[in-house]
């Protein structure tokens, strides 16, 4: 695995799972109290929270997240996730498409 600029704060880590020409998987994982900043993708992605509790933000919209919900977030829309618990959060990002 390699890992990749996390784009967030306090030892966010997010690692590349798997790099195709039609889209990239990457783990996200935040200690309690960790961000992933906002910001934006070149493609269309999605989030899927595989474990822990926290914040998404996508848009102008903000949401709780929890294990086994799935976000969708348009290229170009700024988003951010956020640990809120007390908890590891662990989250799958994929990039659909190429970048």
């Amino acid at each position: 695995m390699e890992i990749v600029d996390a784009n967030g704060v306090a030892g966010a880590q997010v690692r590349k799972v798997y790099d195709h020409p039609q889209g990239q998987a990457l783990l996200v994982v935040l200690k309690p109290g960790e961000t992933l900043r906002r910001h934006t993708a070149p493609v269309d992605i999605f989030i899927y929270v595989l474990e822990g509790e926290g914040v998404a933000r996508i848009g102008e919209e903000a949401a709780q997240v929890r294990a086994d919900l799935l976000l969708p977030c348009a290229a170009g829309v700024p988003h951010a996730l956020e640990n809120t618990s007390n908890d590891v959060l662990r989250a799958l990002v994929v990039k659909l498409g190429s970048s």
